[in-house]
């Protein structure tokens, strides 16, 4: 399956993390302080390496960047989680720069995923987590048009959304998206 994505939306570019990102990943990693240059490098090799496991009917991750297109800034990234065996469905996250909170942009980059989850890679659910504190990202969810599924495991928000959901509720935006 292929590795590289690229995804247009009206603000935003997504597009697969690349060995270009290293110094971007280093400083938004982590919330609290950036991680190093090594650090980083190993993350985007991780990530590219996962990439490498989807394959037709097996999906298992993708990590795109989310560059902000006035900008050509990269501001965070957005994708889809599915290592674990113990979850049943691959898991929309995503994370912004703090600069870009509050101005519809996670909507955006999350609403491009689902759509290409759900028309690009076929798949039948997504689900989604928050942390209890993080009452934005719950809102984006419902944005989405995520179903609240009440609390989960570790006492944060979980959501899910069926393709069929989606599509009827006309969420999906009409975006430009290609595999390379």
């Amino acid at each position: 399956m292929t590795t590289r994505v690229w995804i247009e939306t009206t603000r935003l570019i997504l597009r697969t993390v690349t060995m270009d990102d290293v110094k971007d990943v280093a400083c938004s990693w982590k919330l609290d302080a950036p991680i190093s240059r090594r650090e980083a490098e190993n993350q985007v090799r991780w990530m590219l390496g996962n990439h490498q496991q989807n394959a037709l009917g097996r999906f298992v991750h993708l990590c795109l960047a989310i560059v902000h297109k006035e900008r050509r800034e990269f501001i965070g990234w957005c994708g889809l989680d599915h290592r674990s065996q113990t979850q049943a469905n691959p898991v929309l996250f995503y994370l912004l720069k703090a600069g870009y909170w509050g101005k519809g942009l996670a909507t955006e980059a999350a609403r491009a995923v689902l759509d290409y989850a759900f028309i690009e890679l076929d798949l039948a659910r997504v689900d989604a987590r928050a942390a209890l504190e993080n009452v934005a990202s719950k809102r984006v969810m419902e944005k989405l048009g995520m179903r609240y599924l009440g609390l989960d495991e570790v006492q944060g928000y979980s959501f899910t959304l069926a393709r069929e959901e989606y599509s009827q509720g006309g969420k999906g935006c009409g975006l430009s998206g290609t595999s390379i």
